[in-house]
C-alpha cells in the first residue's frame, strides 16, 4: 500500500463514522408520529382556524395530541400542538382559561416555544404571558420574526406585506367595501383569501377573492360592514397549490383597516372596471344580532348629535306552518219526548240494528237537551303567514265514531276538509317564543254525529211489566259547516310548539250546532 494513503484511510473512516452518528442522532430525535401530527396541525390552523371553523380546528389538534401519545412525538411537536390549541381557545373560541392551560402545557414541553406572529393578537399575547408566569418563567412572550417576504414590488401604501394593495380610506355604513389586490412580480397564487373582522366583532370571517382584471377582488357584504361607525379590519393571504402562503397584506396581529363613516368626503371606492357598490336598504340586509341592527320590536338608537337610518326591524318569522292535530266534537241536542217514535231529528238503533218499531206512546222516551260527546277527528293542516299577523290555509283529516246508516238514509262521511284563516295577536307573533293567542274562522265539509241512551217500551204490556229497552238515539249533522273560535299556541322556539283552540260550529244540510276542542302541534319552516 502507498504510504501516502496509509494515514488518510483511518482519518476518512473516522469522519464517515462521525457523520453517521450525527445522522443517527437526527433520526433518533424524530419520533414516529411527528409528520402525521404536524400535518393535522397545519390543516387545523390554515384551513379551519383561519376559516373561523374553530370547532373543527380544536378537533384536529386534539386528534394530533392523541397521536402524540407516550414517546410518539418529539417535545417540540407536542409543544406546537398545545400552543396552536391555546391559540384556537384564546383567539377563536373565547375560552381564555382553556387557552392558558394549553399554553402552560406547551411551555412545559418546550420552554423555548413562541407564538406565531401571524396568529397573534393582543388578547392571545396576554394569555400567553399569564401562562409563562403560571409556568414559573415570567416575562412577556417573544414572537418569532416575520418570515422573509417573497421578492416583489412594494405596496403603494404602508400596508404590511408584499401584495400590491391600497386599502380604501373610508366607506359609508351599510355599504359593501370593495377590496382589490395584485400579486407581486414573479409570484403566482391559486387562491387569494380575505379575512374580515367587523367593528365590535370577535371572530374573523373568510371570503375568497375572485379574479378581477390583473388581480383579485372582493366586496365585503354590507351585513359585515354594519350600520354604525368604526373600523373594518382585514388582512389578505395568497396561497399556492400546496396551500402555502406566498404573499400577504396585513396580518391577524396587525390588520389593515377601513374607516366606516356615516358620510364620506371623497369618491366612493370600487373595484377596477366596476361601479361603486350601492348602499343596502332592505330590512333583510340588517338582521338581529348584527351590531347596530335593531332587535325584533325595537327601534335602532343613534348616538346623540348623529343622524342615521332606521330600517324597520326584520322578522324572523317562518312563513309556512304544518299542524298535526286531534279534534273532539260535542253536538248540541234538543230535549224531546217520544225520541224513537219518528218525526224528529233522531234515529234509533240497537247496536248497529235500526229500530223499526214504534214504541208504546205513553212510555215516555224522554231525552234531555244539552251537549253530547260526538265525532273525533285527526287532521293535518298547512297554513301560510301573510304579513305578520294573518294566516290562511287548509286542513284535511279522517273522522271516527260516526253513526250507523238508517234504511234509505245516507252513510256517514268520514272526511274532514276545511279552509281557514286566523288573526294572531302581537307585533310580530311568529318571530319569538312564548304564547301566541289567535282568533280563527273556517268552513268546509264535515259531519258531526252524536248519540245518547234512551229507554223505551215496545208495547203496553212491556210497560206494565217494566220490560225496558235501551236504544241509541243518533243525531246526524252536516255536511257543510262554518266555524269560528279562538285559541293559543305556546312556541317552545319561534318555529315550533303545541296549540289548543275551541270553536263554535254551525252545520248545514242536516242542521246542527256543535262545539269542538282541538289539540295539536305546529312546526314552521
Amino acid at each position: 500500500m502507498d504510504r501516502r494513503f496509509s494515514g488518510a484511510l483511518p482519518r476518512a473512516a473516522s469522519v464517515a463514522f462521525f457523520h453517521l452518528l450525527i445522522a443517527a442522532a437526527r433520526v433518533a430525535n424524530a419520533e414516529p408520529n411527528d409528520a402525521a401530527a404536524l400535518d393535522l396541525a397545519k390543516k387545523a390552523i390554515e384551513a379551519d382556524y383561519l376559516g373561523t371553523k374553530f370547532t373543527e380546528a380544536e378537533k384536529k389538534l386534539k386528534q394530533a395530541l392523541t397521536l402524540c401519545g407516550p414517546k410518539s412525538c418529539s417535545n417540540k411537536v407536542v409543544a406546537r400542538l398545545h400552543r396552536d390549541l391555546g391559540v384556537v381557545y384564546a383567539g377563536g373560541m373565547n375560552k381564555v382559561e382553556d387557552g392558558k392551560t394549553e399554553f402552560v402545557a406547551a411551555l412545559k414541553a418546550d420552554p423555548d416555544i413562541t407564538l406565531d406572529p401571524d396568529l397573534t393578537s393582543e388578547e392571545i399575547e396576554t394569555v400567553f404571558k399569564d401562562a409563562k408566569a403560571a409556568a414559573g418563567m415570567g416575562g412577556a412572550p417573544e414572537p418569532a420574526p416575520n418570515p422573509t417576504p417573497v421578492p416583489g414590488p412594494v405596496a403603494p401604501t404602508p400596508a404590511q406585506g408584499d401584495l400590491v394593495h391600497a386599502p380604501p380610506p373610508e366607506q359609508t355604513v351599510m355599504t359593501p367595501v370593495p377590496l382589490y389586490t395584485e400579486m407581486p412580480d414573479g409570484v403566482e397564487a391559486t387562491k387569494v383569501v380575505l379575512q374580515v373582522r367587523p367593528f365590535g366583532a370577535s371572530a374573523w370571517k373568510t371570503l375568497e377573492m375572485q379574479k378581477v382584471e390583473k388581480g383579485y377582488g372582493a366586496e365585503v357584504p354590507c351585513l359585515d360592514v354594519g350600520s354604525v361607525t368604526g373600523q373594518l379590519k382585514y388582512f389578505i393571504q395568497a396561497f399556492d397549490k400546496d396551500n402555502n402562503v406566498v404573499a400577504f397584506a396585513g396580518t391577524r396581529k396587525e390588520p389593515l383597516s377601513v374607516e366606516i363613516k356615516l358620510q364620506i368626503e371623497g369618491a366612493s371606492p370600487s373595484l377596477p372596471g366596476k361601479p361603486p357598490p350601492t348602499r343596502c336598504s332592505e330590512a333583510a340586509d340588517c338582521p338581529p344580532g348584527l351590531l347596530g341592527c335593531p332587535k325584533p320590536g325595537e327601534e335602532k338608537t343613534c348616538p346623540e348629535g348623529e343622524v342615521c337610518d332606521k330600517p324597520p326591524a326584520p322578522s324572523l318569522a317562518r312563513k309556512n306552518w304544518v299542524t298535526l292535530g286531534l279534534q273532539q266534537d260535542f253536538l248540541g241536542l234538543s230535549g224531546t219526548t217520544g225520541t224513537c217514535s219518528g218525526g224528529n231529528e233522531y234515529t234509533c238503533f240497537s247496536g248497529d240494528d235500526y229500530y223499526e218499531a214504534i214504541p208504546y206512546d205513553k212510555s215516555g222516551g224522554e231525552l234531555a237537551g244539552g251537549l253530547a260527546a260526538a265525532t273525533t277527528r285527526i287532521f293535518v293542516g298547512y297554513e301560510r303567514v301573510f304579513g305578520r299577523n294573518i294566516t290562511a290555509g287548509l286542513r284535511a283529516g279522517f273522522v271516527f265514531r260516526g253513526g250507523p246508516q238508517a234504511p234509505g238514509g245516507a252513510a256517514f262521511v268520514p272526511i274532514h276538509a276545511e279552509a281557514r284563516a286566523a288573526y294572531w295577536f302581537g307585533a310580530d307573533p311568529f318571530a319569538s317564543a312564548g304564547f301566541r293567542p289567535f282568533l280563527t274562522l273556517g268552513g268546509g265539509l264535515a259531519q258531526v254525529d252524536a248519540s245518547v241512551k234512551v229507554t223505551v217500551y215496545n208495547t203496553e204490556q212491556d210497560f206494565l211489566a217494566d220490560k225496558r229497552l235501551v236504544l241509541d238515539a243518533w243525531k246526524k249533522s252536516g255536511l257543510v259547516f262554518i266555524a269560528a273560535g279562538g285559541g293559543a299556541m305556546y312556541a317552545i322556539r319561534p318555529n315550533t310548539g303545541p296549540l289548543a283552540e275551541v270553536r263554535l260550529i254551525q252545520l248545514f244540510g242536516a242542521s246542527g250546532t256543535a262545539l269542538s276542542a282541538t289539540f295539536g302541534y305546529s312546526h314552521g319552516f
